[in-house]
């Protein structure tokens, strides 16, 4: 699962202080000056040259259960996959106790914790993905939510390495931002999903958004890519879980809810 964490004194001799100072300072730079996707790719790159992490994610949205974004790096796809159709996010102690804080913590820590709230599976999937020693933190609203988590491969790494991460973590939410301005769904794919999702056909789903057949089929392929899965029913049931799609019942009552105040 990547290599061998390093000690602070092996740290110290591979990067003298100066020149560890000299690399997150440019680090610092170049998390500014991010701008596009590729940009934030080679962010992070530059990243685990100082936090030696063997996996990345981010994630944002509203805390009300709706993911507008979300980012995967070296995570293994059945547990991206689980997670995201079961809403694990949401019902995750950890995430809850983190909305409430705003406070970055050791994932193992809350886990230990909070053992008594957590659900068994998750616990066993994040510890077998070698996922359990993950920094996690960024920042929570009533309105917005932006986390990161960086896992460690081990826990005396991840500790040794909490400062950083706390000091980056600012930077790495700015540049996201601007990398990735827009929600991960376009328009037309949030529109083709929400009629698949109502059990429309592609042929009904053409007609009625006025593109080609074919162009249905090449948004569904970059929605099953976008939210991990190869299976369109599952596609509808993770962007139904996470907020991407709302229940046929839920816009309708958003809809009433609008004509009301309206009338008000």
């Amino acid at each position: 699962m990547g290599r061998p964490a390093q000690s602070e004194e092996e740290r110290r001799e591979l990067f003298p202080t100066s020149d560890l100072t000299a690399s997150l300072d440019e680090l610092k730079a170049e998390a500014r000056r991010c701008r596009t996707p590729k940009q934030f790719g080679e962010l992070l790159k530059h990243l685990r040259t100082a936090l030696p992490y063997i996996s990345f994610a981010c994630c944002w949205g509203h805390p009300m259960r709706t993911i507008r974004f979300m980012f995967y790096q070296d995570v293994p796809t059945d547990l991206i996959r689980w997670r995201l159709t079961t809403g694990a996010l949401w019902t995750s102690p950890a995430f809850q106790e983190w909305l409430l804080t705003n406070r970055p913590f050791l994932w193992c820590d809350a886990a230990r914790r909070l053992k008594a709230h957590f659900d068994p599976e998750l616990l066993n999937r994040m510890e077998k993905a070698g996922l359990q020693y993950m920094l996690c933190g960024g920042s929570a609203s009533r309105d917005r939510f932006i986390i990161f988590a960086a896992a460690m491969s081990t826990e005396e790494s991840a500790r040794a390495h909490k400062q950083l991460f706390e000091s980056i973590t600012p930077l790495l939410m700015e540049a996201s931002q601007r990398a990735y301005p827009r929600a991960l769904l376009t328009e037309r794919e949030t529109a083709i999903l929400e009629r698949r999702a109502r059990g429309e056909i592609t042929k009904q789903i053409a007609a009625t958004e006025r593109i080609s057949e074919r162009t249905v089929r090449e948004h569904l392929q970059s929605i099953k890519k976008k939210l991990y899965t190869d299976d369109v029913i599952n596609a509808v049931v993770i962007a139904v879980q996470s907020g991407m799609v709302l229940p046929a019942w839920k816009k309708n009552a958003r809809g009433e809810l609008r004509r009301l105040n309206s009338i008000v």
